[in-house]
């Protein structure tokens, strides 16, 4: 019975099914990839294709800042509002600080917590349009992304600026066991921490309760407005923090690097993916972030196997979609049994 239980208790955590895709397309991938089947020796599974050292730590350095995302926009999420200018965020925030380094001689520490300070009144900018002109987020940000992206043309004229800090550098080329970038426990850290605040904490809670019924929250004694503006700074500073560590990984600040690689709307397809819902009110960052490592594995897999590029993108866009259809069938799944109960 107990087992039983435990079973069903995992198969309704989307961790669970997506971790054994994920298993499975991990090793499917390493097989084709690895050329065992043409006759390459079983120790090619672990060294080339998929395995290649090169490939992995490529993958992880992709990781880190679609990682740091999740974190603001899970939240953002759970708490019944999206954010789609977090990639025009990244990209501004690290332009700044590319900025600041050419033309200035101030020392790159404080050059990123000027670059924070922007990030920060980049999310009041979000807050106000929401919470005091009561722009529906989705329509907010949207607008504003295209904004930001082209203060980043305006600001460069559409060219990179270089960055030759040393100190800043050496954060994106530190390594642990010479294969997995420091950035990237970095980035793993901070998901445990927002995991834990979610989920162990009051203001964990109060997200999900505005979330899932802003009125009912209010009617509590929560503020929403309060915590909508905490998580839209919150998810501001983090697109930042990504920025700028993509930044220190390839050297440069570029106004369409960022933007064109589009991490945030693999953040986004992976949320929903791994179990938070678009509506608000549920989910949380353990099956999301199992749900982002099974969309970089199969992004990854195509591109070993040489299918043309834009397949990725067709891929990525039915992943989303699919996602969305499976959150509006649970959403009213719920709310179908909340009316029961009545």
């Amino acid at each position: 019975m107990n087992r039983t239980s435990f079973i069903r208790r995992a198969m309704r955590n989307k961790a669970a099914p997506l971790l054994i895709i994920l298993i499975v397309l991990l090793a499917t991938t390493m097989t084709i990839s690895s050329g065992v089947l043409r006759g390459e020796p079983l120790s090619a599974l672990f060294t080339k294709g998929f395995m290649a050292r090169g490939n992995l730590i490529n993958i992880f350095y992709n990781l880190v800042i679609q990682c740091i995302m999740m974190c603001g926009i899970a939240c953002i999420l759970i708490g019944g509002n999206i954010d789609l200018s977090v990639g025009g965020q990244a990209a501004l925030s690290a332009l700044v600080f590319a900025w600041f380094c050419k033309y200035t001689s101030l020392p790159w520490p404080v050059i990123i917590l000027i670059a924070l300070a922007l990030a920060v009144c980049l999310g009041l900018i979000n807050t106000f349009l929401v919470n005091v002109l009561k722009f529906p987020s989705f329509i907010a940000t949207i607008g504003m992304a295209s904004i930001y992206s082209g203060l980043c043309n305006v600001m460069t004229k559409g060219n990179n600026i270089q960055i030759s800090r040393a100190g800043f550098l050496a954060i994106g080329r530190a390594k642990l066991f010479d294969l997995i970038p420091a950035t990237f426990i970095f980035a793993l850290l901070l998901l445990a921490i927002y995991q834990f605040m979610l989920s162990r904490t009051t203001f964990g809670r109060s997200i999900y309760m505005v979330g899932g019924n802003r009125n009912a929250a209010r009617l509590s004694g929560l503020n929403p407005q309060k915590i909508t503006k905490i998580l839209f700074i919150s998810n501001s500073v983090l697109a930042a923090v990504g920025g700028l560590l993509w930044s220190s990984q390839i050297k440069l600040a570029s106004p369409t690097s960022i933007i064109t690689n589009a991490p945030d709307m693999t953040v986004i397809s992976a949320a929903i993916l791994g179990g938070v819902s678009f509506m608000g009110g549920s989910g949380g960052l353990g099956g999301a972030f199992v749900a982002l490592l099974l969309l970089s594995v199969f992004d990854n897999m195509l591109t070993v196997l040489n299918v043309p590029s834009y397949w990725n993108v067709f891929a990525q866009g039915l992943v989303l979609v699919v996602a969305l259809i499976f959150d509006y069938i649970n959403a009213e799944r719920r709310r179908k049994a909340l009316l029961a109960g009545r």
